[in-house]
């Protein structure tokens, strides 16, 4: 028998609102200062949108702090060389260390950084246009920077600590960790309209996501999906999953 997607729905919420009980704490610091601004740590992977023709990107690497948005600074002074759209992973980046990014397009958000592993991610708001309220999915984040230039923005810059090193080296269930991290953040924190918020859930094992979250099966690391021929060794553990919600 099938089900409507409204009955789908409705399961959902109330196996989300059961995992409410199970709340992880969330550090979170913020500023209001609207001329608060931030730069970039030293050895600091930088990509940015070029708002050229086509679409690419500047992929620098930056030994010294540059302030946000500053894309001339960033050329003249980091190792940067332009990455075409067509050429990205589709299965996101992997950079367990500083990753910075700065945005003027939703495209790069929903090309580039869906379904990437990171640790610590630095996002900056360069454009005009406000953004919409979308989710990207992230492996392994354990702490965020929000920077936003967006015209209105009271909320310039926020930080956020996810998840504390020792529970979140867990983007691959095929680690020895024992606990896989996901974080869904609302791109629409990017306009700096309100102060963030997070919370964290205990969620059910990574091979029974997919079946709680349909959607989310495009989106797991496709090492985390054993084939069909492998039998599940039951010598070993499951592994626990938690996820964090920003918005």
């Amino acid at each position: 028998m099938e089900m409507s997607p409204n009955t789908i729905s409705f399961a959902l919420l109330l196996w989300l609102l059961w995992l409410l009980y199970f709340l992880t704490p969330v550090v979170l610091t913020t500023s209001s200062d609207p001329t608060s601004e931030t730069s970039l740590s030293v050895n600091t992977t930088l990509l940015f949108d070029t708002g050229a023709p086509g679409y690419s990107l500047r992929n620098c690497s930056c030994p010294e702090a540059i302030q946000n948005c500053q894309e001339s600074l960033a050329n003249l002074l980091c190792s940067c060389h332009t990455v075409l759209r067509s050429t990205l992973p589709p299965a996101g980046l992997r950079e367990p260390g500083e990753l910075a990014v700065w945005l003027k397009e939703p495209w790069v958000l929903e090309e580039l950084l869906n379904s990437s592993t990171v640790g610590h991610l630095h996002l900056s708001f360069c454009g005009v246009s406000p953004l919409d309220s979308k989710h990207l999915a992230l492996f392994g984040l354990r702490t965020l920077t929000i920077h936003s230039e967006a015209p209105g923005a009271t909320y310039r810059k926020q930080e956020i600590t996810v998840a504390p090193a020792s529970t979140s080296d867990s983007s691959d269930v095929s680690s020895s960790s024992s606990i896989f991290h996901m974080t869904f953040l609302d791109v629409a924190v990017l306009n700096g309209l309100s102060a963030l918020k997070a919370y964290s859930v205990v969620g059910p094992a990574v091979p029974a996501l997919p079946q709680h979250f349909p959607h989310l099966a495009s989106l797991l690391p496709q090492h985390s999906s054993p084939a069909q021929d492998d039998a599940p060794d039951p010598s070993e553990p499951p592994h626990n999953s938690i996820l964090t919600f920003v918005y």
